[in-house]
């Protein structure tokens, strides 16, 4: 029988240090608290990956990587099982690109890019950022290498979201947009749950992953069995990991180590 459960669940990366939990923690109880004073839940969700943005030690916000070049650009998204849906692609100079995917899926546009997705946040008045450029390109600015993207998913009883953020690929040409800003390969939301990937980018994109993730919940599987399925998807050489919630629960994994955090409450 369901049971319909208020669940979040948050991740700093595929290749994340489990060490630092205390992050993923503090966004998740974030997106908790939020919803305790009934924010809608996009937003909510919105808050919880602005945490890990700010935190510094995972490849988003404050800490993503550098381009080849030494630029920085970040890819965000946000999709609730309502049908709103709202990203930007490598974008510059903002803090924090999830609150502007948050805005974009408030209009009637789904995807901005690049000078228009930046004007789009300085229109908006979004807080900038210092990270536009850092001297000696191609440089990795996070603190751990082989982190990556950034995510949350939640559930409040009736409505799902997920929610993701990113620096890219280490030394990507300026330009390279991954799985994150992609509905159904970085995530995905609908009626029965919501799905979140993170690892190699092109990997994931090429395997539809968070649909076909999300068709696993519709049959009915239970989210752990899940997760390990969807994981032996991907060689060793691939970097992968993904949470879910559903009505039955949640659950995370990687093939790496990967920093995440769950809560969940009748």
């Amino acid at each position: 029988m369901e049971t319909k459960k208020i669940s979040v669940v948050a991740h700093g990366g595929a290749g994340s240090d489990n060490e630092h939990s205390d992050g993923t923690q503090k966004a998740v109880e974030t997106c908790h608290k939020a919803m305790q004073k009934n924010m809608s839940l996009i937003h909510a969700v919105s808050l919880a990956v602005t945490i890990l943005e700010d935190d510094g030690r995972y490849n988003a916000g404050s800490g993503s990587h550098a381009r080849e070049n030494g630029t920085v650009e970040h890819d965000a998204a946000i999709m609730d099982s309502e049908g709103r849906f709202g990203a930007v692609a490598a974008m510059k100079g903002f803090k924090n690109p999830i609150q502007a995917a948050k805005a974009v899926s408030d209009t009637k546009y789904q995807i901005l890019a690049g000078d228009g997705a930046a004007k789009f946040a300085r229109d908006l008045n979004l807080e900038p950022t210092q990270l536009h450029n850092i001297p000696g390109g191609g440089k990795d600015f996070s603190t751990s290498p082989t982190t990556d993207t950034v995510g949350c998913v939640a559930f409040n009883g009736a409505s799902f979201v997920a929610a993701l953020s990113t620096g890219g690929m280490a030394g990507a040409h300026p330009g390279r947009v991954g799985d994150v800003p992609i509905i159904g390969s970085g995530l995905y939301a609908g009626s029965d749950g919501a799905v979140v990937a993170t690892g190699d980018g092109e990997a994931i994109m090429m395997k539809i992953t968070a649909y076909r993730t999300y068709e696993l919940i519709q049959r009915g599987a239970s989210p752990q069995a899940i997760v390990d399925e969807v994981i032996g998807w991907f060689s060793s050489t691939d970097a992968f990991g993904l949470i879910l919630v559903t009505r039955k629960g949640s659950a995370g994994g990687s093939n790496r180590s990967m920093a995440w955090s769950s809560r969940e409450c009748d």
